[in-house]
């Protein structure tokens, strides 16, 4: 404990201060603790323990905190970027809340299509594994699947299924019966039917939407997918291939 020095004003109490060194340089600074008291007035008795806790540190019963509060307020605090804001609370005190919708629109190329000679027939595997980046916020996070989108520029296809896996699997090849082990089957999030194709003179587009297919990532932030089609078609234009677009809700 450094020294004590006489206020500058009123009665002329002493203050007591530590003497620290900040940046190199010697200074009075007045320590506050906080602190919590038992006991009548006259006669209380300070409980050493600590009212701020150090932050990861694990609970114990009787630790002390600092009571937070919040304001009944049935607009909003501050729209303003980084201005402080009190919690807000409603008429029956429950804290004000916004749902976080988290949407995201994953939009994949579809490679490895067959570009020449060969035609597919219904049931083929179309390309190779298609890879949903990004599909959770966290390794092993989860979400919902909204919609989804096949965009066909070389204006050829009909129906199609749009298989979903948790993690990467091993698929047949293209414009080959669509096959996959008993392994990867249990991975499947879901099969979805994409109605359509419809034609729109120069290209087609099958979909699905009104969505709410549940999934979780193993072992990433991916989703992966495959395609079927489910109705023979010709061979795709080159430069003009299929684009795959999941939308999902993170969670």
């Amino acid at each position: 404990m450094a020294d004590n020095f006489p206020q500058t004003a009123g009665s002329g109490r002493n203050v007591a201060t530590d003497q620290v060194t900040y940046s190199g340089d010697t200074a009075d600074v007045q320590l506050v603790r906080v602190v919590n008291t038992t006991g009548a007035e006259g006669s209380r008795v300070v409980t050493d323990k600590p009212v701020f806790q150090t932050e990861d540190t694990a609970h114990a019963d009787g630790d002390l905190g600092v009571l937070i509060m919040g304001v009944r307020n049935h607009t909003t605090g501050s729209t303003t970027d980084g201005d402080y804001s009190a919690i807000s609370v409603s008429s029956t005190g429950e804290m004000q809340t916004l749902a976080r919708r988290d949407l995201q629109r994953i939009a994949v190329g579809v490679t490895g299509v067959t570009t020449a000679t060969t035609a597919y027939v219904a049931g083929d595997q179309v390309g190779t594994q298609i890879t949903l980046a990004n599909a959770a916020r966290l390794s092993g996070g989860s979400g919902t699947i909204v919609g989804a989108t096949l965009i066909d520029q070389s204006d050829i296809i009909g129906a199609y299924d749009l298989v979903i896996f948790d993690s990467s699997v091993t698929l047949a090849a293209d414009n080959a019966a669509f096959a996959i082990s008993d392994a990867d089957s249990l991975k499947i999030v879901a099969l979805i039917q994409l109605a359509g194709a419809f034609d729109l003179t120069n290209n087609r587009v099958a979909q699905a939407y009104n969505l709410a297919i549940p999934y979780v990532c193993s072992g990433g932030t991916s989703l992966f997918a495959a395609l079927i089609t489910r109705a023979g078609h010709t061979f795709f234009t080159a430069g003009a291939l299929p684009q795959v677009n999941v939308y999902v809700e993170r969670n």
